[in-house]
Protein backbone atom coordinates (compact mmCIF):
# COMPACT_ATOMS: atom_id res chain seq x y z
CA UNK A 1 0.00 0.00 0.00
CA UNK A 2 0.96 3.83 -0.01
CA UNK A 3 3.27 5.83 2.42
CA UNK A 4 3.42 9.57 2.34
CA UNK A 5 5.78 11.39 3.72
CA UNK A 6 5.61 15.57 4.79
CA UNK A 7 8.60 17.04 4.29
CA UNK A 8 8.10 20.48 6.39
CA UNK A 9 11.36 21.78 8.19
CA UNK A 10 13.53 23.36 5.71
CA UNK A 11 17.14 25.19 5.49
CA UNK A 12 16.50 28.35 3.87
CA UNK A 13 19.21 30.76 2.19
CA UNK A 14 19.87 33.25 -0.41
CA UNK A 15 23.26 33.50 -1.29
CA UNK A 16 23.47 36.95 -2.86
CA UNK A 17 22.50 38.13 0.34
CA UNK A 18 24.59 35.86 2.58
CA UNK A 19 21.35 35.21 4.36
CA UNK A 20 20.33 31.68 5.75
CA UNK A 21 17.67 30.08 8.36
CA UNK A 22 15.38 27.02 9.07
CA UNK A 23 11.95 27.84 8.05
CA UNK A 24 9.04 25.58 8.15
CA UNK A 25 7.10 24.98 4.87
CA UNK A 26 4.52 26.10 3.44
CA UNK A 27 7.19 29.40 3.15
CA UNK A 28 7.52 32.82 1.68
CA UNK A 29 10.87 35.28 2.17
CA UNK A 30 8.98 37.77 0.87
CA UNK A 31 7.32 38.32 4.43
CA UNK A 32 10.98 38.06 6.21
CA UNK A 33 12.00 41.42 7.48
CA UNK A 34 15.54 40.10 6.34
CA UNK A 35 14.99 39.49 2.94
CA UNK A 36 11.39 40.86 1.97
CA UNK A 37 12.77 42.64 -0.88
CA UNK A 38 14.59 40.25 -2.41
CA UNK A 39 13.31 39.05 -6.21
CA UNK A 40 15.09 36.51 -7.81
CA UNK A 41 17.02 32.91 -6.88
CA UNK A 42 16.54 31.32 -3.21
CA UNK A 43 17.33 27.69 -1.83
CA UNK A 44 15.48 25.14 0.41
CA UNK A 45 17.60 22.06 1.25
CA UNK A 46 16.22 19.50 3.90
CA UNK A 47 17.50 15.20 4.56
CA UNK A 48 15.03 12.60 5.08
CA UNK A 49 15.56 8.85 5.84
CA UNK A 50 13.51 6.43 3.76
CA UNK A 51 13.52 3.35 5.65
CA UNK A 52 14.80 0.33 3.48
CA UNK A 53 11.83 -1.48 3.54
CA UNK A 54 10.60 0.73 1.10
CA UNK A 55 12.72 0.00 -1.57
CA UNK A 56 10.33 -1.98 -3.99
CA UNK A 57 7.86 0.85 -4.28
CA UNK A 58 8.13 3.57 -6.59
CA UNK A 59 8.91 7.19 -4.75
CA UNK A 60 7.99 10.58 -5.96
CA UNK A 61 7.64 14.17 -4.84
CA UNK A 62 5.08 16.11 -4.45
CA UNK A 63 4.51 19.94 -4.59
CA UNK A 64 1.14 21.23 -4.30
CA UNK A 65 2.69 24.85 -5.55
CA UNK A 66 6.33 26.48 -5.62
CA UNK A 67 6.03 29.46 -6.38
CA UNK A 68 7.26 30.10 -9.61
CA UNK A 69 10.06 28.23 -10.78
CA UNK A 70 11.28 24.86 -9.23
CA UNK A 71 14.77 22.67 -9.98
CA UNK A 72 14.67 19.76 -7.18
CA UNK A 73 17.74 18.07 -7.00
CA UNK A 74 17.98 14.55 -4.75
CA UNK A 75 21.13 13.34 -3.82
CA UNK A 76 23.02 15.79 -5.99
CA UNK A 77 21.13 14.66 -9.03
CA UNK A 78 18.81 16.79 -11.00
CA UNK A 79 15.20 14.99 -10.91
CA UNK A 80 13.15 18.14 -12.92
CA UNK A 81 11.93 21.60 -13.15
CA UNK A 82 8.71 22.99 -12.99
CA UNK A 83 8.09 26.63 -14.55
CA UNK A 84 5.80 28.65 -16.33
CA UNK A 85 3.26 28.10 -13.22
CA UNK A 86 3.44 29.06 -9.63
CA UNK A 87 0.43 28.06 -8.13
CA UNK A 88 -0.34 24.61 -9.75
CA UNK A 89 1.11 21.29 -8.18
CA UNK A 90 3.43 19.07 -9.26
CA UNK A 91 5.85 15.96 -9.13
CA UNK A 92 8.32 13.86 -10.20
CA UNK A 93 9.07 10.17 -10.31
CA UNK A 94 12.41 9.69 -8.00
CA UNK A 95 12.90 5.75 -7.76
CA UNK A 96 16.41 5.81 -9.46
CA UNK A 97 17.60 9.01 -7.27
CA UNK A 98 16.56 8.20 -4.06
CA UNK A 99 18.65 5.88 -1.05
CA UNK A 100 16.78 3.35 0.42
CA UNK A 101 17.79 2.32 4.01
CA UNK A 102 19.70 5.66 4.32
CA UNK A 103 19.66 10.07 4.58
CA UNK A 104 18.51 11.57 1.31
CA UNK A 105 19.06 14.80 0.60
CA UNK A 106 16.69 16.97 -1.38
CA UNK A 107 17.52 20.33 -2.75
CA UNK A 108 15.03 23.02 -4.40
CA UNK A 109 16.03 26.27 -6.48
CA UNK A 110 13.17 28.74 -6.51
CA UNK A 111 13.05 31.35 -8.45
CA UNK A 112 10.28 34.78 -8.09
CA UNK A 113 12.24 36.96 -10.26
CA UNK A 114 9.57 38.48 -13.01
CA UNK A 115 9.96 37.18 -16.63
CA UNK A 116 8.36 36.57 -20.05
CA UNK A 117 8.14 33.13 -20.16
CA UNK A 118 5.30 32.96 -17.06
CA UNK A 119 2.08 33.34 -16.87
CA UNK A 120 1.47 35.96 -15.14
CA UNK A 121 3.68 37.66 -17.18
CA UNK A 122 6.76 39.99 -16.13
CA UNK A 123 5.36 42.44 -13.27
CA UNK A 124 1.99 42.63 -15.16
CA UNK A 125 -0.53 41.42 -12.00
CA UNK A 126 -2.31 42.87 -9.06
CA UNK A 127 -1.39 40.22 -6.50
CA UNK A 128 1.82 39.51 -4.27
CA UNK A 129 4.89 38.06 -5.66
CA UNK A 130 5.78 35.84 -2.99
CA UNK A 131 8.84 33.36 -3.84
CA UNK A 132 9.29 30.15 -2.01
CA UNK A 133 7.74 26.23 -1.25
CA UNK A 134 4.50 28.29 -0.53
CA UNK A 135 2.15 25.14 -0.53
CA UNK A 136 2.96 21.71 1.49
CA UNK A 137 5.24 18.84 -0.06
CA UNK A 138 5.19 15.17 0.75
CA UNK A 139 7.23 12.09 -0.52
CA UNK A 140 4.91 8.87 -2.12
CA UNK A 141 5.65 5.80 -2.18
CA UNK A 142 3.38 3.69 -4.18
CA UNK A 143 3.61 0.29 -5.75
CA UNK A 144 5.38 -0.56 -8.92
CA UNK A 145 1.85 -1.50 -10.46
CA UNK A 146 -0.07 0.78 -8.28
CA UNK A 147 -3.14 3.02 -9.40
CA UNK A 148 -1.24 6.24 -11.03
CA UNK A 149 -4.28 8.47 -10.75
CA UNK A 150 -8.34 8.62 -10.92
CA UNK A 151 -10.88 11.04 -12.56
CA UNK A 152 -14.20 11.42 -12.79
CA UNK A 153 -16.88 12.72 -15.07
CA UNK A 154 -20.28 12.36 -14.33
CA UNK A 155 -22.81 12.29 -17.23
CA UNK A 156 -26.19 13.64 -15.55
CA UNK A 157 -29.57 12.69 -17.47
CA UNK A 158 -32.31 13.02 -15.05
CA UNK A 159 -33.45 15.08 -11.85
CA UNK A 160 -35.81 13.73 -9.57
CA UNK A 161 -36.50 16.46 -6.45
CA UNK A 162 -33.08 16.12 -5.09
CA UNK A 163 -31.35 13.31 -6.35
CA UNK A 164 -30.07 12.32 -10.02
CA UNK A 165 -29.33 9.46 -12.71
CA UNK A 166 -26.84 9.06 -14.63
CA UNK A 167 -23.61 7.41 -15.77
CA UNK A 168 -20.12 7.91 -14.13
CA UNK A 169 -16.97 7.71 -15.90
CA UNK A 170 -13.81 6.81 -14.49
CA UNK A 171 -10.07 7.22 -15.62
CA UNK A 172 -8.04 5.72 -14.83
CA UNK A 173 -4.27 4.60 -15.15
CA UNK A 174 -1.73 2.17 -13.77
CA UNK A 175 2.12 2.81 -13.33
CA UNK A 176 3.14 -0.19 -15.16
CA UNK A 177 1.03 0.59 -17.99
CA UNK A 178 -1.02 -2.80 -17.83
CA UNK A 179 -4.33 -3.90 -17.50
CA UNK A 180 -5.61 -4.93 -13.79
CA UNK A 181 -8.77 -6.40 -12.12
CA UNK A 182 -9.91 -4.53 -9.27
CA UNK A 183 -13.27 -3.04 -6.91
CA UNK A 184 -14.86 0.36 -7.56
CA UNK A 185 -16.79 2.02 -5.11
CA UNK A 186 -19.32 5.02 -4.25
CA UNK A 187 -19.86 5.64 -1.00
CA UNK A 188 -21.62 8.88 0.69
CA UNK A 189 -19.43 10.87 2.75
CA UNK A 190 -21.43 12.08 5.22
CA UNK A 191 -22.85 8.53 6.38
CA UNK A 192 -20.03 6.17 4.95
CA UNK A 193 -22.56 4.17 3.34
CA UNK A 194 -21.47 2.09 0.02
CA UNK A 195 -23.78 3.04 -2.42
CA UNK A 196 -22.29 1.10 -5.55
CA UNK A 197 -19.52 -1.42 -5.18
CA UNK A 198 -18.20 -3.31 -8.60
CA UNK A 199 -15.34 -5.67 -8.89
CA UNK A 200 -13.95 -5.62 -12.50
CA UNK A 201 -11.33 -8.36 -13.84
CA UNK A 202 -9.89 -5.87 -16.31
CA UNK A 203 -9.71 -2.44 -15.75
CA UNK A 204 -7.91 -0.06 -18.12
CA UNK A 205 -8.20 3.42 -18.98
CA UNK A 206 -12.01 3.53 -18.12
CA UNK A 207 -14.86 2.55 -15.68
CA UNK A 208 -18.36 3.04 -16.84
CA UNK A 209 -20.97 3.34 -14.02
CA UNK A 210 -24.43 3.28 -14.24
CA UNK A 211 -26.07 5.27 -11.18
CA UNK A 212 -29.55 6.35 -9.79
CA UNK A 213 -31.13 7.88 -7.18
CA UNK A 214 -27.61 9.82 -6.00
CA UNK A 215 -28.01 13.35 -3.82
CA UNK A 216 -27.36 16.10 -6.25
CA UNK A 217 -24.62 18.37 -4.99
CA UNK A 218 -25.27 22.14 -4.62
CA UNK A 219 -24.55 25.34 -2.82
CA UNK A 220 -27.29 24.63 -0.40
CA UNK A 221 -27.45 20.64 -0.48
CA UNK A 222 -23.13 19.86 -0.52
CA UNK A 223 -23.77 16.45 -1.03
CA UNK A 224 -20.28 14.67 -1.37
CA UNK A 225 -19.72 10.94 -2.43
CA UNK A 226 -16.16 9.06 -2.43
CA UNK A 227 -15.00 7.44 -5.33
CA UNK A 228 -12.48 4.50 -4.66
CA UNK A 229 -10.49 2.00 -6.54
CA UNK A 230 -9.01 -0.65 -4.88
CA UNK A 231 -6.80 -3.23 -5.99
CA UNK A 232 -5.03 -6.48 -4.31
CA UNK A 233 -2.12 -3.87 -3.45
CA UNK A 234 -3.04 -0.45 -4.01
CA UNK A 235 -6.19 1.62 -3.34
CA UNK A 236 -6.80 5.71 -4.64
CA UNK A 237 -9.71 7.72 -3.24
CA UNK A 238 -11.03 10.80 -4.35
CA UNK A 239 -14.15 12.88 -3.02
CA UNK A 240 -16.50 14.62 -5.66
CA UNK A 241 -20.08 15.63 -5.83
CA UNK A 242 -22.83 15.33 -8.46
CA UNK A 243 -24.18 18.08 -10.21
CA UNK A 244 -24.59 19.73 -13.39
CA UNK A 245 -23.90 23.50 -14.40
CA UNK A 246 -25.21 24.85 -17.57
CA UNK A 247 -26.41 27.88 -19.59
CA UNK A 248 -29.81 27.93 -21.44
CA UNK A 249 -30.29 31.60 -23.18
CA UNK A 250 -30.16 34.55 -20.45
CA UNK A 251 -30.37 31.61 -17.59
CA UNK A 252 -27.60 29.86 -15.28
CA UNK A 253 -28.88 26.55 -14.52
CA UNK A 254 -27.93 24.61 -11.39
CA UNK A 255 -28.83 21.28 -11.60
CA UNK A 256 -31.99 22.24 -13.57
CA UNK A 257 -32.78 25.25 -12.00
CA UNK A 258 -32.09 28.69 -12.06
CA UNK A 259 -29.30 30.25 -9.92
CA UNK A 260 -28.50 33.78 -9.22
CA UNK A 261 -24.57 34.20 -8.89
CA UNK A 262 -24.14 36.43 -5.60
CA UNK A 263 -20.68 36.83 -5.15
CA UNK A 264 -17.71 38.56 -3.49
CA UNK A 265 -14.26 38.02 -4.61
CA UNK A 266 -11.58 37.32 -1.79
CA UNK A 267 -7.69 37.82 -2.37
CA UNK A 268 -5.43 34.86 -0.66
CA UNK A 269 -2.21 35.67 0.55
CA UNK A 270 -2.59 38.89 2.18
CA UNK A 271 -1.96 38.36 5.92
CA UNK A 272 1.40 40.55 6.36
CA UNK A 273 2.71 37.62 8.88
CA UNK A 274 1.95 34.29 6.16
CA UNK A 275 2.33 36.20 2.42
CA UNK A 276 1.10 33.46 -0.11
CA UNK A 277 2.21 30.72 2.75
CA UNK A 278 -1.23 31.60 4.48
CA UNK A 279 -2.30 28.69 6.61
CA UNK A 280 -5.36 26.90 5.89
CA UNK A 281 -6.90 28.20 9.33
CA UNK A 282 -6.88 31.57 7.90
CA UNK A 283 -7.55 30.87 4.79
CA UNK A 284 -10.87 29.35 6.13
CA UNK A 285 -11.41 32.49 8.26
CA UNK A 286 -11.66 34.42 4.77
CA UNK A 287 -14.22 31.38 3.34
CA UNK A 288 -16.38 31.87 6.51
CA UNK A 289 -16.50 35.64 5.92
CA UNK A 290 -17.58 34.83 2.38
CA UNK A 291 -20.07 32.91 3.49
CA UNK A 292 -21.33 34.68 6.38
CA UNK A 293 -22.44 37.65 4.00
CA UNK A 294 -24.67 35.51 1.73
CA UNK A 295 -22.50 34.85 -1.05
CA UNK A 296 -22.64 31.70 -3.10
CA UNK A 297 -20.20 32.52 -5.94
CA UNK A 298 -16.35 33.60 -5.81
CA UNK A 299 -13.66 33.83 -8.16
CA UNK A 300 -10.13 33.01 -8.16
CA UNK A 301 -7.34 35.34 -10.16
CA UNK A 302 -4.73 32.81 -9.55
CA UNK A 303 -5.14 28.97 -9.12
CA UNK A 304 -5.52 27.77 -5.32
CA UNK A 305 -4.71 24.59 -2.71
CA UNK A 306 -7.07 21.84 -3.07
CA UNK A 307 -7.59 22.31 0.73
CA UNK A 308 -9.68 25.82 -0.07
CA UNK A 309 -11.34 24.09 -2.99
CA UNK A 310 -12.12 20.98 -0.19
CA UNK A 311 -13.94 23.78 1.96
CA UNK A 312 -15.79 25.46 -1.19
CA UNK A 313 -17.14 21.34 -1.68
CA UNK A 314 -18.04 20.97 1.82
CA UNK A 315 -19.95 24.59 2.42
CA UNK A 316 -21.57 24.44 -1.00
CA UNK A 317 -19.32 27.93 -2.29
CA UNK A 318 -19.42 28.13 -6.03
CA UNK A 319 -16.15 28.95 -7.44
CA UNK A 320 -14.37 30.20 -10.61
CA UNK A 321 -10.44 29.33 -11.00
CA UNK A 322 -8.61 31.22 -13.45
CA UNK A 323 -5.44 31.00 -15.12
CA UNK A 324 -3.30 33.85 -13.96
CA UNK A 325 -3.11 36.06 -17.28
CA UNK A 326 -3.76 39.72 -16.22
CA UNK A 327 -3.38 42.99 -18.48
CA UNK A 328 -0.27 42.58 -20.86
CA UNK A 329 0.07 41.19 -23.04
CA UNK A 330 -2.52 42.11 -24.78
CA UNK A 331 -1.97 40.53 -27.82
CA UNK A 332 -1.49 36.65 -26.67
CA UNK A 333 1.81 35.07 -28.70
CA UNK A 334 1.57 31.68 -29.29
CA UNK A 335 4.10 31.46 -25.93
CA UNK A 336 1.28 32.76 -23.36
CA UNK A 337 -1.41 30.47 -25.61
CA UNK A 338 0.65 27.57 -24.97
CA UNK A 339 1.58 28.18 -21.18
CA UNK A 340 -2.39 28.76 -20.89
CA UNK A 341 -2.88 25.21 -21.74
CA UNK A 342 -0.07 24.14 -19.31
CA UNK A 343 -1.84 25.53 -16.69
CA UNK A 344 -4.79 24.56 -18.45
CA UNK A 345 -4.12 21.13 -17.85
CA UNK A 346 -2.53 20.81 -14.89
CA UNK A 347 -5.64 22.80 -13.45
CA UNK A 348 -8.06 19.74 -14.82
CA UNK A 349 -5.92 17.16 -13.99
CA UNK A 350 -5.23 17.90 -9.76
CA UNK A 351 -8.81 20.05 -9.37
CA UNK A 352 -11.66 18.54 -11.44
CA UNK A 353 -12.60 16.24 -8.44
CA UNK A 354 -14.05 19.47 -6.76
CA UNK A 355 -18.00 19.99 -7.87
CA UNK A 356 -17.13 23.84 -6.50
CA UNK A 357 -15.69 24.73 -9.09
CA UNK A 358 -17.91 25.33 -11.72
CA UNK A 359 -16.12 27.48 -14.02
CA UNK A 360 -12.95 28.08 -15.72
CA UNK A 361 -11.59 31.20 -16.54
CA UNK A 362 -8.69 31.71 -19.53
CA UNK A 363 -7.77 35.32 -18.55
CA UNK A 364 -9.25 39.27 -17.04
CA UNK A 365 -8.88 42.53 -18.72
CA UNK A 366 -6.65 41.57 -21.98
CA UNK A 367 -7.92 44.32 -23.89
CA UNK A 368 -11.40 41.99 -25.38
CA UNK A 369 -11.83 44.10 -28.15
CA UNK A 370 -8.77 43.44 -29.78
CA UNK A 371 -8.79 40.09 -32.85
CA UNK A 372 -5.67 38.63 -30.77
CA UNK A 373 -7.19 38.43 -27.27
CA UNK A 374 -10.60 37.13 -29.47
CA UNK A 375 -8.64 34.56 -31.02
CA UNK A 376 -6.67 33.41 -27.74
CA UNK A 377 -10.38 33.18 -25.62
CA UNK A 378 -11.63 31.39 -28.49
CA UNK A 379 -8.87 28.72 -28.36
CA UNK A 380 -8.80 28.37 -24.92
CA UNK A 381 -12.61 28.08 -24.28
CA UNK A 382 -12.15 25.51 -26.88
CA UNK A 383 -9.65 23.87 -25.41
CA UNK A 384 -10.33 24.02 -22.02
CA UNK A 385 -14.08 22.15 -23.11
CA UNK A 386 -11.87 19.21 -24.93
CA UNK A 387 -10.19 18.24 -21.63
CA UNK A 388 -13.51 18.84 -19.43
CA UNK A 389 -17.23 18.32 -19.96
CA UNK A 390 -17.87 19.25 -16.17
CA UNK A 391 -17.85 23.14 -16.55
CA UNK A 392 -18.48 25.99 -18.37
CA UNK A 393 -15.32 28.45 -19.56
CA UNK A 394 -15.68 32.00 -19.38
CA UNK A 395 -12.95 35.51 -19.97
CA UNK A 396 -13.19 38.41 -18.09
CA UNK A 397 -13.60 41.74 -20.00
CA UNK A 398 -12.87 45.46 -18.86
CA UNK A 399 -14.07 46.93 -22.14
CA UNK A 400 -17.58 45.01 -22.92
CA UNK A 401 -18.56 48.93 -21.70
CA UNK A 402 -16.91 51.02 -23.80
CA UNK A 403 -19.38 52.70 -25.91
CA UNK A 404 -17.01 53.84 -28.73
CA UNK A 405 -16.40 50.32 -29.06
CA UNK A 406 -19.94 49.78 -29.88
CA UNK A 407 -19.73 47.86 -32.69
CA UNK A 408 -16.78 45.92 -32.03
CA UNK A 409 -17.03 42.26 -30.76
CA UNK A 410 -15.36 41.79 -27.37
CA UNK A 411 -14.18 38.73 -26.12
CA UNK A 412 -15.86 37.98 -23.19
CA UNK A 413 -18.93 37.33 -25.36
CA UNK A 414 -17.20 33.85 -26.67
CA UNK A 415 -17.05 32.47 -22.97
CA UNK A 416 -20.46 30.62 -22.01
CA UNK A 417 -20.90 33.48 -19.81
CA UNK A 418 -20.25 37.18 -19.97
CA UNK A 419 -18.48 38.74 -17.78
CA UNK A 420 -17.79 42.31 -16.95
CA UNK A 421 -15.93 44.42 -14.13
CA UNK A 422 -18.09 47.31 -13.95
CA UNK A 423 -15.92 50.53 -12.58
CA UNK A 424 -18.43 53.21 -14.33
CA UNK A 425 -17.60 56.43 -12.87
CA UNK A 426 -13.78 55.14 -11.48
CA UNK A 427 -11.65 53.43 -13.90
CA UNK A 428 -14.61 54.45 -16.83
CA UNK A 429 -15.52 57.76 -16.76
CA UNK A 430 -19.26 58.15 -17.09
CA UNK A 431 -21.90 60.83 -16.85
CA UNK A 432 -24.73 58.37 -16.69
CA UNK A 433 -24.19 55.43 -15.07
CA UNK A 434 -27.78 53.66 -15.39
CA UNK A 435 -28.01 54.08 -18.85
CA UNK A 436 -23.93 53.55 -19.65
CA UNK A 437 -24.82 49.95 -17.75
CA UNK A 438 -28.20 49.19 -19.54
CA UNK A 439 -26.33 49.94 -23.03
CA UNK A 440 -23.51 47.66 -21.61
CA UNK A 441 -26.01 44.54 -20.92
CA UNK A 442 -27.53 45.03 -24.26
CA UNK A 443 -24.16 43.98 -25.92
CA UNK A 444 -24.32 41.17 -24.11
CA UNK A 445 -27.92 40.36 -25.05
CA UNK A 446 -29.49 36.28 -25.60
CA UNK A 447 -26.40 35.58 -22.63
CA UNK A 448 -25.81 35.94 -18.83
CA UNK A 449 -24.23 38.43 -18.34
CA UNK A 450 -22.49 38.35 -14.31
CA UNK A 451 -20.89 41.46 -13.21
CA UNK A 452 -17.46 39.74 -12.34
CA UNK A 453 -15.98 42.87 -10.50
CA UNK A 454 -17.33 46.30 -8.97
CA UNK A 455 -15.77 48.19 -5.97
CA UNK A 456 -13.79 51.30 -4.68
CA UNK A 457 -10.34 50.93 -4.85
CA UNK A 458 -7.60 53.58 -2.63
CA UNK A 459 -6.12 56.14 -2.17
CA UNK A 460 -7.03 56.23 -6.26
CA UNK A 461 -10.63 56.88 -5.58
CA UNK A 462 -11.52 58.38 -2.69
CA UNK A 463 -14.22 58.78 -0.20
CA UNK A 464 -12.91 55.84 2.50
CA UNK A 465 -15.38 52.59 3.45
CA UNK A 466 -18.25 55.26 3.08
CA UNK A 467 -18.41 55.84 -0.09
CA UNK A 468 -17.04 52.08 -0.31
CA UNK A 469 -20.74 50.72 1.18
CA UNK A 470 -22.51 53.81 -1.29
CA UNK A 471 -20.95 52.21 -4.61
CA UNK A 472 -22.01 48.27 -3.01
CA UNK A 473 -25.80 49.60 -2.11
CA UNK A 474 -26.20 51.82 -5.57
CA UNK A 475 -25.12 49.35 -8.02
CA UNK A 476 -27.05 46.13 -6.44
CA UNK A 477 -29.61 48.24 -6.70
CA UNK A 478 -29.24 48.69 -10.51
CA UNK A 479 -28.03 45.07 -11.40
CA UNK A 480 -31.72 44.00 -9.83
CA UNK A 481 -32.49 46.11 -12.74
CA UNK A 482 -31.64 44.25 -15.72
CA UNK A 483 -32.77 41.11 -16.78
CA UNK A 484 -29.51 39.50 -18.48
CA UNK A 485 -27.56 39.94 -15.12
CA UNK A 486 -27.61 37.00 -13.54
CA UNK A 487 -25.02 37.93 -10.77
CA UNK A 488 -22.42 39.79 -9.81
CA UNK A 489 -19.51 40.22 -7.84
CA UNK A 490 -17.86 43.16 -5.28
CA UNK A 491 -14.31 43.30 -5.35
CA UNK A 492 -13.43 42.81 -2.60
CA UNK A 493 -13.63 41.07 0.55
CA UNK A 494 -10.52 41.91 1.89
CA UNK A 495 -7.88 45.04 1.35
CA UNK A 496 -4.88 43.13 -0.71
CA UNK A 497 -1.50 42.51 -0.60
CA UNK A 498 0.26 43.55 -4.00
CA UNK A 499 3.51 44.26 -5.64
CA UNK A 500 1.90 46.93 -7.52
CA UNK A 501 -0.33 48.44 -4.58
CA UNK A 502 -0.42 52.05 -4.09
CA UNK A 503 -0.22 52.05 -0.31
CA UNK A 504 2.69 50.54 1.87
CA UNK A 505 5.97 49.79 1.41
CA UNK A 506 7.07 45.92 1.10
CA UNK A 507 5.39 43.15 2.81
CA UNK A 508 2.48 46.13 3.64
CA UNK A 509 2.25 47.06 -0.02
CA UNK A 510 -1.04 47.10 -0.70
CA UNK A 511 -4.32 48.48 -2.37
CA UNK A 512 -7.29 49.46 -0.18
CA UNK A 513 -10.13 47.63 -2.06
CA UNK A 514 -12.02 45.15 0.65
CA UNK A 515 -14.51 45.75 3.25
CA UNK A 516 -12.07 43.82 5.42
CA UNK A 517 -8.37 44.91 6.25
CA UNK A 518 -5.37 42.53 5.65
CA UNK A 519 -6.10 40.88 8.79
CA UNK A 520 -9.54 40.00 8.09
CA UNK A 521 -10.94 42.46 10.17
CA UNK A 522 -14.61 43.65 9.09
CA UNK A 523 -15.17 47.38 8.31
CA UNK A 524 -18.57 48.97 8.15
CA UNK A 525 -19.21 47.97 4.68
CA UNK A 526 -18.67 44.45 5.48
CA UNK A 527 -21.62 44.34 7.53
CA UNK A 528 -23.75 46.21 4.71
CA UNK A 529 -22.65 43.46 2.37
CA UNK A 530 -24.19 41.13 4.90
CA UNK A 531 -27.60 43.23 5.27
CA UNK A 532 -27.97 43.54 1.43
Amino acid sequence: MRRVISLNKWDFSIKELNYSAKVTVPHTWNVDENVMKHRGTAEYQTTVFIDKTLKDKKAFISFNAVYHTADVYINGAFAGRHSRSGFTPFGFDITSKVVFGGNNKIKVIVSNAHIEEMLPHGDDFDWADDGGIIRKVELLFAEPNGIEYLRTEEEIRSFNNELCGGTLRIKTAFFDGKSHSGTVKITDYSNNETIISKHLNSIENEIALEFDNLKLWSCYSPNLYRIALETDNDFYEIRTGFRKIEVQGEKILLNGREIYLKGCEWMPGSHPDYGMAEPLEHSIKCLKQLKNAGCVFTRFHWQQDNGIFDWCDENGLLVQEEIPYWGYPKKATPLQLDIAKQQADEMVYFHSHHPSIIFWGVGNELGAESEPTVAYVREMVKYFKSIDCRRLVNYVSNTLSRVENADKDDATLYGDIAMWNDYLGLWEPSNDIENHMIRTCKKAEGMPLVVSEFGLCEPHFKGGDEERSRILEERIKMYKKIDNIKGYMWFSLNDYRTHCGEEGEDKMRRRVHGSTDLYGNEKPSYRLLQKL
